[in-house]
């Protein structure tokens, strides 16, 4: 199954948020396995449950960072770093980090 299908799969058949999509898709392609805890910790990060603040694809991006980079040895200073980059290459690409922007219907 490729990335599109997944998503499709996670988000529209399953109704799972696009925090934890964007979580288990790249946990996919990077070969990183989750706990439960942690895709638990992500069920209300969808604009901060549906209040459309900051993106879930944006607060799953993030997360997986922080995962990902840990994982290579990175300390937290160039894991910040790697993030603050991210939201500013998110914001120039979209335009914003906020759901209610992004998505405003």
């Amino acid at each position: 199954m490729n990335i599109k299908e997944k998503v499709h799969e996670l988000y529209w058949n399953n109704d799972i948020n696009c925090a934890r999509t964007i979580l288990i898709c790249l946990g996919k392609l990077f070969n990183i396995e989750y706990n439960a805890q942690t895709l638990l910790s992500a069920i209300g990060l969808h604009g901060a449950g549906g209040f459309r603040a900051q993106c879930g694809l944006v607060e799953g991006g993030l997360m997986f960072i922080g995962i990902y980079y840990s994982q290579l040895g990175e300390n937290e200073e160039t894991i910040v770093s790697v993030c603050y980059n991210f939201a500013e290459a998110f914001t120039q690409r979209f335009g914003s980090l906020s759901c209610y922007h992004l998505r405003p219907n």
